[in-house]
């Protein structure tokens, strides 16, 4: 796994705001499942919602899709990191 620059490693207190597991919706004809992450400001508002879909496991486990959601969102939030970088790195310019 790549190194984290020093500037994008988080500091304790810079906000309360937060992403959490609001739950899934299973989809009886594929056996997949949309997995809902809420996102909250420093108040503790919801100011959205981001959805992930997961295919069934092999083991058709929900502890495996929960996990496969959480990593799809990980995935998600890097790449949102990535670009938010890049375009602060084109306006330092």
């Amino acid at each position: 796994m790549a190194e984290v620059p020093d500037h994008l490693v988080p500091t304790d207190g810079l906000t309360k705001s937060m992403i959490e597991y609001a739950g899934f919706d299973v989809d009886r004809t594929t056996g997949g499942a949309s997995h809902r992450f809420n996102m909250r400001d420093e108040e503790g508002d919801r100011v959205g919602t981001f959805t992930v879909y997961t295919r069934p496991t092999a083991e058709g486990s929900v502890d495996q899709m929960v996990a496969e959601a959480h990593r799809k969102m990980v995935n998600v939030l890097r790449q949102w990191l990535h670009v938010t970088d890049d375009l602060r790195k084109l306006y330092e310019r």
